[in-house]
């Protein structure tokens, strides 16, 4: 299945609003494409805009506004604009979800994310598949106090790449939870949150390389249990609190980083924990230690 916009006679994208009644309680999503759970199908979706504003939804009926809602298909989701999914803090602009018992592989691509108030992308799995994500040369980008993050991976896996993530103080900017190999964060941008980029669980190797993170509290945190996480060729910049925080996680490596302007470039570093040719410039306490 392909849903192609076509502009019309101004150059403008077609415009998916709420209707003028609003949208009812409960999960409400503005456009939602469920694919088989048996026999996964190819859907794509490129040149739209979809609009929350004026939803009039109840974010304490326990659900969320979603701009758009994929589940269970194979396919690519670009050129989209999604925004104003701002009802009070239930607020989502793309939530991906693979199907428990197969593998389902999306991309995204050339998306504007806007004005979100509780996370701009989720790409979620039960755990019992490999759900591949892919998102690439995307914005995400709200102020909103309620924004808990920008992107999240949630027992997916991917290639996060090229985006340019705003998330206001106090939040996460990208935040990468998995169990499986093949995560990667590359050459993005990530602006303003209290941690830049968050990787958590995950039994594999998670790459966290040549992206530009400017004025979070902590740049890049790493707090799997396992470790074994790469941050390399990565430019930190203005964090209140550290550049690089590991959690005193085991195995970490972090290299070749250039750090700018922080109280502390590498904490807490595990006994395992390697580094080698990181740059530091204006930070007083280069590395603290583990006990």
């Amino acid at each position: 299945m392909t849903l192609e916009g076509v502009k019309d006679a101004t150059g403008a994208y077609p415009i998916i609003a709420v209707p003028s009644g609003g949208v009812s309680a409960g999960n409400s999503n503005q456009v939602f494409v469920q694919g088989d759970f048996d026999q996964p199908q190819q859907y794509n979706i490129s040149n739209l805009v979809i609009d929350g504003s004026n939803s009039g939804f109840d974010c304490s009926s326990g659900g969320n506004l979603v701009g758009l809602a994929y589940e269970n298909g194979d396919g690519t989701l670009t050129n989209l604009a999604v925004r104003n999914q701002s009802p009070g803090g239930c607020g989502i602009g793309v939530y991906l979800s693979g199907g428990n018992f197969q593998s389902n592989a999306v991309t995204l691509q050339n998306l504007d994310i806007r004005d979100f108030d509780y996370e701009g992308i989720v790409a979620s799995s039960s755990g019992a598949s490999g759900f591949l994500v892919n998102v690439n040369s995307s914005w995400a980008v709200s102020h909103s106090p309620s924004v808990q993050a920008g992107i999240e991976y949630s027992f997916a896996q991917g290639l996060v790449s090229q985006n340019i993530i705003v998330v206001p103080s106090g939040q996460t900017g990208l935040q990468l939870d998995n169990f499986y190999p093949g995560m990667t964060a590359r050459g993005n941008s990530i602006v303003g949150g209290q941690i830049g980029i968050a990787s958590g669980i995950g039994f594999p190797t998670t790459v966290i390389t040549h992206n530009t993170v400017s004025n979070n509290g902590i740049g890049i945190q790493i707090s799997g249990f396992t470790g074994n996480a790469l941050v390399s060729w990565n430019t930190i910049n203005l964090s209140s609190e550290a550049a690089i925080d590991l959690q005193c996680g085991p195995l970490d490596s972090v290299k070749n980083n250039t750090i700018f302007n922080t109280p502390i470039g590498v904490a807490n570093v595990g006994g395992g924990d390697k580094l080698a040719q990181n740059s530091f410039s204006g930070v007083p306490t280069l590395t603290t230690v583990c006990p």
